[in-house]
């Protein structure tokens, strides 16, 4: 009796260990990249990340770190955006005008992809601000060909310009098939990232089984494994 008492006593302390690791584990790549199989609204959108929550954390503090974004989300573009790097160290106004704008379009975008997943009608402030970027003309702006494919030519863009690929990934994202397959993350501590659920029957909770989907795992586990153990015991 004395030695099931005790396995049993070590189980708990594993597993309530276990779980306040898997709790406390709010780990996210350091990087504001976001994941490539994104559409580029999708990642541009979450990179204000644990929305749900107070206080969330941004992770485009400033006009270099957009800039820094968009180098790395829109290919081949380091060198094209070197000249707009320079300029903004240069004339730092000009960079912090920008990036203003491209965070007020940034939260846009997600009224408008909340409003399509809870199925409502977007604030019509919020479609005629999305809409004013998304007809603004980008002559600055083309693209061009990168062996067999197709990729933005920045050479020529003017600040504003920057923002094309975002609004038109964000305008074909929201008028496409994918539309009714946009997801907000269940995780109950409040992750809110969006993303696209391509899973054939629909049901994805989670942007990500390797983070929160794998603590909720970890959670119900633990869960179903306390019930077992206290059932034991008593």
């Amino acid at each position: 009796m004395k030695a099931s008492w005790l396995v049993l006593t070590f189980y708990r302390v594993r597993l309530q260990t276990w779980i306040r690791v898997m709790s406390s584990l709010e780990y996210r790549h350091s990087s504001a990249v976001g994941d490539p199989k994104e559409e580029l609204a999708i990642r541009f959108v979450n990179t204000a990340a644990w929305r749900l929550r107070s206080p969330r954390e941004e992770r485009l503090p400033d006009a270099q770190a957009f800039l820094h974004w968009l180098t790395a989300n829109l290919a081949g573009s380091e060198q094209q955006l070197a000249p707009i790097n320079v300029r903004w160290r240069a004339h730092q106004h000009d960079g912090a005008k920008t990036y203003e704008a491209a965070i007020a379009l940034r939260e846009a975008i997600y009224e408008l992809l909340v409003a399509r997943i809870a199925d409502v009608a977007p604030p019509i402030a919020v479609l005629e601000h999305f809409n004013a970027h998304l007809v603004r003309p980008a002559d600055g702006i083309r693209l061009w060909a990168r062996a067999s494919e197709l990729a933005w030519d920045l050479r020529e863009a003017s600040d504003r310009d920057l923002f094309k690929p975002i609004t038109t990934s964000a305008a074909s994202l929201m008028t496409g098939p994918k539309a009714h397959r946009i997801r907000q993350c269940q995780d109950d501590r409040g992750c809110g990232c969006l993303f696209i659920d391509e899973s054939r029957a629909m049901n994805r909770r989670w942007c990500s089984m390797g983070d929160c989907g794998n603590r909720a795992k970890a959670l119900r586990h633990y869960r179903r494994s306390r019930g077992r153990i206290d059932s034991s015991s008593s």
